[in-house]
């Protein structure tokens, strides 16, 4: 068996009261916080900082489907320098410039720093600056959607985060209901 336990970084949740005791069988822990690794058997942890530079450049321009030349490197550099190297924010960037038609290396920053200070003036100033990053990136990414698939995110927000029915899109996606009246809460069902 294995289990994982992904972006583990509750100081309050106490993750030794899920792990069974076996023998066989293997754990995953992925966390921000440094004291995890007391958890790990010696010589199984392995830490992991931000890209290089470089690396992270080749995530953004493979992310943003642009081809290498001395330009798009200098642009990529700089979107890079914003984020501070953060796998999954110049990650996020990358896939928005790759599918957002409008917006380019060139642009993108002028689209970041248009938004920036909105986003972070959202209930947002306790965050760290990578949390901070990653909000705005995201926020970037969420206002390009349709306004009904936004919906449907923020309404999925407040479901189970693991226990989903998936009756709940089976029974919508039948529903032939009207998309801009009334809800009908109780829609008739088909056996």
């Amino acid at each position: 068996w294995l289990r994982i336990f992904d972006n583990a970084d509750d100081r309050e949740v106490f993750l030794n009261e899920y792990i069974p005791v076996f023998s066989h069988g293997n754990v995953i822990v992925t966390s921000r916080l440094t004291e995890t690794v007391q958890m790990a058997s010696p010589g199984y942890h392995l830490a992991f900082g931000d890209l290089s530079k470089e690396n992270a450049v080749d995530l953004l321009l493979k992310q943003a489907l642009q081809e290498r030349s001395d330009v798009k490197l200098a642009e990529a550099s700089r979107i890079v320098d914003t984020f501070g190297c953060h796998a999954l924010a110049v990650s996020t960037a990358g896939a928005y410039i790759g599918t957002t038609p409008t917006c380019t290396l060139e642009k993108y920053l002028e689209h970041f720093n248009k938004k920036k200070t909105k986003i972070l003036n959202y209930k947002v100033q306790s965050l760290d600056g990578y949390k901070k990053t990653m909000f705005s990136a995201f926020q970037l990414s969420f206002e390009q959607l349709s306004p009904a698939t936004q919906l449907l995110m923020q309404t999925c927000t407040y479901l189970h985060p693991t226990a989903i029915p998936l009756e709940i899109f089976t029974r919508a996606a039948a529903y032939k209901g009207s998309d801009i009246g009334p809800v009908d809460l109780n829609p008739p069902t088909e056996a």
